[in-house]
């Protein structure tokens, strides 16, 4: 079975692979990990000025360990506030304020418990609204509502106990 044709290569794609010519090797994958690494914890934008910088061409500045490890928190973290954060404008700059702090949360609470927001679902119940003073953590299990007793319970009670 024959595999066809070679592409013809455009007079442009001669001369460009005249002057830099293309270069493939292969490694082993340990060897490969260690060059991904080493790519990463050098500033190189690219694999040509990362191998020009091995070689000794062009001057390659790798990052500390210390300062990747930092790098890389502070990205997660920033990215975390955006993410999960609750954050609202200052009333007097308009800078975005992240809550956070006990204090903060109090605050936040609170306003929310004044706001009356339910669930979408929830029942009407004529529950007395709460003072931001007698505000506590939710329970895991809610007391259940009383229900009004029917006269069909009545009668099943009575059955019971005789």
């Amino acid at each position: 079975m024959s595999r066809g044709k070679k592409k013809e290569l455009r007079p442009s794609e001669k001369r460009y692979n005249k002057r830099v010519p293309p270069t493939a090797f292969r490694i082993d994958n340990e060897t490969v990990k260690k060059l991904y690494e080493l790519f990463e914890a050098s500033k190189a934008e690219t694999w040509g000025i990362f191998f020009k910088g091995l070689v000794g061409d062009v001057e390659l500045k790798l990052k500390s360990i210390e300062e990747a490890k930092k790098a890389g928190y502070e990205l997660g973290l920033r990215n975390a506030k955006l993410w999960y954060g609750v954050s609202y404008p200052c009333a007097k700059c308009g800078h975005t304020i992240f809550v956070s702090g006990p204090r903060q949360i109090a605050q936040v609470r609170e306003l929310i418990v004044k706001a009356a927001l339910t669930h979408s679902a929830c029942p009407k119940l004529n529950l007395p609204k709460p003072t931001p003073s007698s505000i506590t953590l939710p329970k895991l299990n809610p007391p259940a509502v009383p229900v009004e007793k029917s006269a069909n319970q009545d009668k099943i009670s009575r059955f019971l106990q005789e």
